[in-house]
């Protein structure tokens, strides 16, 4: 069977300590170049030499490598846009980690360059690849609790990137890089699983975000309440967990229809172990791996994607209508 031949651009993201095993253990993947941009570059630089891949000390030098096909890119959100754009332009199809930019202006040239290179753009949002979630969606689409009328999700909590030992992650902590905090970092999960589970895009947000746990220069935690068609849903993402909290990441839906509820506790199976502190054990995630085989799978039948450009867009314009709800103290629509 033929795998897709990955670069992994960058360690700045802690998603892609997850993401380099996948890919090379992959059964649709190869990976075989790392580039060391940004933050990270020594952590980069090891991780290549674990996976028997090419070390680049920048992107630039890793697209000019024939043999990568595709790239994932786990860059600083401000660096998104150019190197998702050069990528495209050498011809490699693009895995890029989200937000897709941080603003629609440049959302839209990176969707126009993947149309004019003729090549595959998609966006890494989790959720949708969760069992629970999968399962939920069958049976929300079977009418198996009649028509959705409201969800409370909370999508994702976490702890601070700054807090993950061994790693630099500062740059969460700058809006010019990171275009927000907590709440730009992992509420497009969660908006992403929303549109995903009522099949319909929010007309309206209303949200409160701000820096509230941590006293960091950029805001922590949020909560959005967005008006879909005949459906509400109540949002609450960011870094809220303390430093010794045992949950590393806490996702859960609550689901109401007009004939039942569904009650998806965690979105990711876990126990619990005790000693001198309590730590969750995820035993399962297929998440990463579903996302890295859609994509490599779509690439290599050349099929459509399950999260293109377009989507991603769409999500950076609820996440970027929140934060100016947030800052208006009112209801914003969502503009594209």
């Amino acid at each position: 069977m033929r795998k897709l031949k990955f670069g992994l651009i960058s360690y700045a993201h802690p998603h892609a300590l997850r993401y380099a095993p996948t890919i090379a253990n992959g059964r649709l993947s190869e990976l075989v170049a790392i580039s060391g941009d940004g933050p990270n570059s020594d952590v980069a630089r090891a991780e290549a030499k674990k996976y028997g891949a090419r070390f680049y000390k920048s992107y630039e030098e890793l697209l000019r490598d024939e043999r990568v096909e595709a790239v994932y890119i786990a860059s600083e959100s401000c660096r998104h846009v150019e190197m998702a754009i050069r990528a495209m332009e050498e011809g490699k199809h693009v895995l890029l980690e989200k937000p897709i930019a941080l603003n629609l202006r440049d959302a839209d040239e990176v969707i126009k360059a993947a149309k004019k290179a003729g090549v595959k753009l998609m966006l890494p949002f989790n959720p949708r690849f969760t069992e629970p979630l999968k399962k939920a969606k069958e049976l929300l689409d079977a009418g198996e609790i009649g028509p959705l009328e409201y969800v409370h999700a909370i999508s994702e909590n976490v702890k601070p990137p700054i807090f993950i030992q061994g790693v630099d992650m500062s740059w969460f902590l700058d809006k010019r890089k990171a275009g927000g905090g907590g709440f730009m970092d992992t509420a497009p999960h969660g908006v992403d699983s929303l549109i995903w589970l009522t099949g319909d895009a929010p007309k309206k947000v209303y949200a409160d975000i701000g820096s509230k746990v941590y006293g960091f220069p950029v805001d922590d935690i949020g909560t959005a309440i967005l008006e879909f068609g005949d459906v509400l849903a109540v949002l609450t993402a960011g870094w809220g967990n303390p430093k010794g909290y045992s949950y590393g990441i806490e996702m859960k839906y609550y689901l109401v229809g007009r004939e039942g509820f569904l009650d998806v506790r965690t979105a990711y199976p876990d126990f619990t172990v005790y000693q001198d502190r309590a730590e969750k054990i995820y035993w399962d995630r297929p998440d990463v791996t579903g996302i890295v085989e859609s994509f490599a799978g779509a690439v290599l039948k050349d099929e459509p994607l399950p999260i293109d450009g377009e989507t991603g867009k769409l999500n950076l314009a609820v996440i970027l209508a929140a934060y100016e709800s947030s800052e208006k103290r009112r209801p914003v629509r969502v503009k594209l």
